[in-house]
């Protein structure tokens, strides 16, 4: 799987810790160490050399796609599953979110930190779009002057990062580019991960939006043999023009099936690979297909409450309350399908587990699960314990939690939330809106610490800290501003993180190189089949 870069929620945020071959040394993160990369995936990891060559590989969409330009607004998430093998990244991304330039595209990269951040990038003499034509700067150029919006009517919606450019330029030959930041930018990779599009596609509305599948606006090792309306099939075949590694599977295909038969169709093995997402049923449905596994690794989402800040939670005493109240792993084990692995505890509001320097701000300031504590603070906050529940001149300390029809997950949380705060005499209420309590998924980005949200640019004593993390590019220091910031804001309890949230994918057992691949970027060309 390839995964998805939406812009993330205002109060989260995480740090790039760069392995890019660039021209300063790149301090190794130490706070803490992150964990291996391949112990965050289960993608069946395999050598190329062990691999057989052809094959068809299988993946159900629900509708064929109507926008074929990844960048535009309009391309929705079947469309991003089609365009996954047709538009590689130039930086790839390893499980923890870390990058490095993809050598298909990039083979050198000079990083200059003076008064601005200057990155030269020398791109592979053979990398051409799908009509032979050489992919140069000029198409650099015009990505960056379409995506910082300076071409009427052009707007991407993969843009991040773009903004804090000030300048790109060919460098001393058409096959360098010369990238100019309007600061020190310990982030720079961010907007250079995806790539170009060609500069043609990007002068206008129109030549930006793209009806059908044009070869000539690709560059990647499969291209579209045959769009199918009819039948609702979209057939990927190598790209005979690609100068990379000879992808290892002939075939890729995309038919469309409706959700509810998606099931059945991998079952009665007419599909090889399947997001079941945290359904049960589709996990329990997808354990009766023959030879298939069901591959899981922390993914790049974490659960959270985020709390109103208004009313009873005004008092930040009740809201650190809370968070001594809440176990959140047992919120993730009555949240999540029964069976599935126990869900790593999230106790930062910057970082997800699995990402460099993450530390467990719970630990570090010793507001971690702890009834006891919990009832103290209520205590001496003027909540009277009386008969299991607390009151304050006369009135039930009572809380309300968002249950969603919507997000069956909020039923069972809303039992084990209830059970926890009751141990320490709070009523928790369901609501449908205006809730105290609002239960929420949040897809983490591999670049947050370039999005220093509200939460933190307001918090008390925070000002220095945002402003050292915006610019410090020396991943150590960095990585321990980011813990200070973050304990400022666990202190501030404006949010309470339960747990990382786990990806699951059914694949085929023999497939390799695919499944459940954390932050981590797909190589298509390296997908195939065991056997």
């Amino acid at each position: 799987m390839v995964p998805a870069r939406p812009r993330i929620a205002a109060w989260v945020l995480a740090g790039l810790l760069l392995t890019a071959c660039t021209s300063e040394p790149v301090p190794t993160p130490t706070t803490p160490a992150p964990l291996p990369a391949d112990t965050e995936r289960d993608i069946r990891a395999e050598p190329r050399d062990r691999l057989r060559d052809g094959g068809l590989l299988r993946f159900p969409i629900q509708a064929l796609p109507t926008q074929w330009n990844p960048r535009h607004p309009d391309a929705d998430a079947d469309t991003h599953r089609v365009l996954a093998a047709l538009t590689p990244a130039h930086f790839t991304l390893d499980a923890a979110g870390r990058a490095t330039p993809n050598p298909d595209f990039i083979t050198d990269v000079d990083v200059q930190h003076g008064d601005a951040t200057v990155v030269t990038l020398t791109l592979h003499e053979r990398a051409a779009w799908g009509d032979a034509t050489p992919l140069t700067a000029a198409d650099w150029v015009a990505t960056w002057q379409a995506a910082s919006g300076r071409v009427p009517g052009v707007a991407h919606a993969d843009a991040d990062g773009w903004d804090r450019v000030a300048d790109v330029r060919a460098g001393a030959t058409p096959g360098t580019v010369v990238v100019t930041y309007a600061g020190i930018d310990p982030d720079w990779a961010e907007p250079l991960v995806a790539g170009p599009l060609r500069a043609t596609t990007q002068a206008d509305a129109a030549s930006f939006s793209w009806a059908s599948y044009d070869d000539a606006r690709h560059a990647a090792p499969f291209m579209v043999t045959h769009v199918d309306a009819v039948q609702g099939l979209v057939t990927l075949e190598r790209n005979p023009l690609w100068w990379g590694d000879r992808p290892k599977l002939e075939t890729i295909t995309f038919r469309t099936v409706p959700d509810e038969a998606v099931a059945a169709a991998f079952q009665h093995n007419e599909l090889d690979v399947w997001e079941t997402g945290t359904s049960a049923d589709r996990l329990e449905q997808s354990r009766a297909a023959a030879d298939t596994s069901i591959r899981s690794a922390p993914g790049t989402s974490g659960r959270a409450l985020v709390l109103s800040g208004e009313g009873t939670l005004a008092d930040p005493a009740l809201r650190q309350a809370l968070l001594l109240a809440i176990d959140p792993v047992e919120v993730g084990v009555a949240g999540l399908p029964a069976g599935t692995a126990e869900p790593r505890a999230w106790a930062n509001t910057l970082l997800l587990p699995t990402q460099p320097g993450y530390t467990d701000q719970g630990r570090a300031t010793g507001m971690t699960t702890d009834p006891t504590r919990a009832a103290d603070l209520l205590t001496e906050a003027g909540w009277v314990l009386d008969d299991g529940v607390r009151t304050r001149d006369g009135q039930p300390l009572t809380v309300t939690f968002h249950v969603d029809p919507a997000d069956p997950r909020t039923g069972t949380e809303f039992d084990a939330l209830a059970d926890q705060v009751a141990a320490v005499g709070i009523t928790l209420e369901p609501a449908t809106e205006g809730a105290d309590l609002t239960a929420v998924s949040t897809v983490v980005d591999a670049f947050p610490l370039a999005h220093l949200p509200r939460a933190a640019t307001d918090a008390p004593g925070a000002a220095e800290l945002v402003a050292r993390v915006r610019t410090e590019t020396d991943a150590v220091r960095r990585a321990d501003q980011a813990a200070q910031l973050a304990r400022l804001l666990w202190q501030e309890v404006q949010v309470i993180p339960l747990y990382q949230e786990p990806h699951f994918a059914a694949v085929r057992s023999d497939l390799a190189n695919l499944g459940s691949p954390g932050f981590g970027t797909t190589s298509w060309e390296d997908v195939g089949w065991t056997s």
